[in-house]
């Protein structure tokens, strides 16, 4: 009950949070109920803490009576015992309503996250692209998505058309095999899938980053922990536990979020540790619920994908800095690329999971479709998914539950997409970026087809 949101801190500031959630598009919630039933927990667990200390003091006086005294302490005993067994019962009961709810209110926002309906009212932060560096706004960007794009020379291919025409994407075989939304890699684009792997792990580990290769499968408190549950429970396959030792229930990630975060669950930390940042590069399933007929082509969005995510556990005074410091590893990583990019500050009805704070994206330019396509986000989450997962730790005297942050790092989906249909040729041709020649071993991938 006290893993999510404060529950004290919803009641004193019931409005605040009512607001929150109208601007973040949270409905079906019954504040009320959940407040009025947790004052009905209060009252009952007065009571239940009265009547042990009633028992308590009866067990202690019946030895030292006469026996003429001690069947009737025993008698008072045995009732305020039966009452006891029928109020704690209750009080599990009432516990059981208030985690129907608790679990789906928000968590707060920052006071720099914008108020707003969907991605029309996210804010532009930064664009940039490789000819031109960082364009300049004289007050605020327009959220127009070809404004400030860059001019393309010749008509653009598409990734489909680019990885037929390579011979490194197919999803016609992959539809045989599994279905629609996979696809086989192949040839060039693996390698290249395992250059930027390389580049980005090289700066990962310059800057103190420890390497993290963590399950793939995770008990259901990994998913509620870091809030993927239970509001995105239809994004998740769960492995049926039959043939699962201890018939466990199993869930396939999404992300490595919610088992690097895991890692510390139950722990307590000592502030000299802080902040620790983790990466782990991971193949994820997402089940695409609610998107179906959309994409349905190519490589954007599929069932299984691979990711490499950055995660923080830090201080209440780190988590900004750390925050800041994963946007600026986006920011270097997509430079590297000479992919253009624009930053934007995700706005409140847009801000995805329950968890989120605050919260950046990262946008890169697809040249066919004249539109920005997300390839990575970067969330500060405050102390909500360490109250689920019970991440504590010591400073001085006291002891506090950390802070997380979370960044996808890169998606290499939708990175090799940017690659394709930014860098190529006219030709047919793929132009590799220069930050991965010495990685690759070629600087071109030629067509084929």
């Amino acid at each position: 009950m006290d893993k999510m949101l404060d529950i004290n801190y919803i009641k004193e500031n019931k409005e605040k949070v009512e607001k929150i959630m109208s601007q973040r598009k949270v409905t079906g919630v019954d504040v009320d109920k959940l407040l009025k039933t947790y004052d009905s927990y209060l009252d009952l667990l007065r009571k239940v803490e009265l009547h042990r200390s009633l028992r308590n003091k009866l067990s202690a006086d019946i030895p030292k009576v006469k026996n003429s005294e001690k069947n009737k302490l025993i008698e008072e005993a045995t009732k305020l015992k039966a009452e006891l067994l029928d109020m704690e019962k209750q009080l599990d009961n009432l516990k059981i309503e208030m985690d129907k709810i608790l679990p789906y209110i928000p968590n707060l926002v920052s006071d720099e996250m914008p108020v707003g309906e969907d991605e029309h009212d996210n804010v532009i932060i930064k664009v940039w692209n490789p000819k031109g560096g960082y364009y300049k706004a004289e007050e605020k960007f327009t959220y127009d998505d070809t404004l400030y794009a860059p001019k393309e020379e010749f008509p653009h291919k598409d990734h489909i058309e680019l990885g037929e025409s390579l011979d490194i994407i197919d999803t016609e075989q992959s539809g045989k095999v599994s279905g629609s939304r996979f696809c086989y890699l192949k040839n060039e684009a693996v390698i290249l899938q395992d250059a930027i792997s390389e580049l980005l792990k090289k700066e990962l580990l310059r800057r103190g980053f420890a390497p993290m290769i963590p399950p793939l499968l995770v008990k259901e408190r990994s998913l509620f922990g870091t809030s993927h549950f239970p509001g995105g429970r239809s994004q998740v396959y769960k492995i049926e536990n039959e043939n699962v030792e201890e018939q466990n229930d199993l869930f396939l990630v999404g992300s490595a979020e919610p088992t690097n975060f895991s890692y510390f669950m139950d722990k307590t930390l000592q502030k000299e540790e802080l902040p620790i940042k983790v990466y782990a590069q991971t193949t994820c399933f997402r089940s695409e619920v609610g998107s179906w007929g959309k994409d349905v082509r190519g490589i954007k969005r599929v069932h299984q994908f691979d990711k490499l995510e950055m995660n923080a556990v830090c201080t209440e005074e780190q988590e900004r800095a750390v925050f800041d410091e994963f946007i600026k590893i986006n920011e270097w990583l997509f430079q590297k690329l000479e992919i253009p990019y624009r930053i934007v500050n995700k706005c409140t009805g847009d801000c995805g999971y329950n968890a989120s704070y605050f919260q950046y994206d990262v946008e890169v330019w697809r040249p066919k479709e004249r539109e920005y396509m997300e390839a990575g986000t970067d969330t500060m989450t405050t102390d909500y998914q360490a109250r689920r997962l019970n991440i504590r730790y010591k400073d001085g005297e006291k002891t506090k539950f950390v802070r997380t942050v979370n960044d996808t790092g890169v998606a290499f989906g939708r990175t090799i997409i940017a690659i394709l249909e930014n860098l190529q040729q006219k030709d047919g041709s793929v132009r590799v970026p220069k930050a991965l020649h010495k990685y690759t071993g070629f600087k071109k991938i030629l067509p084929k087809k």
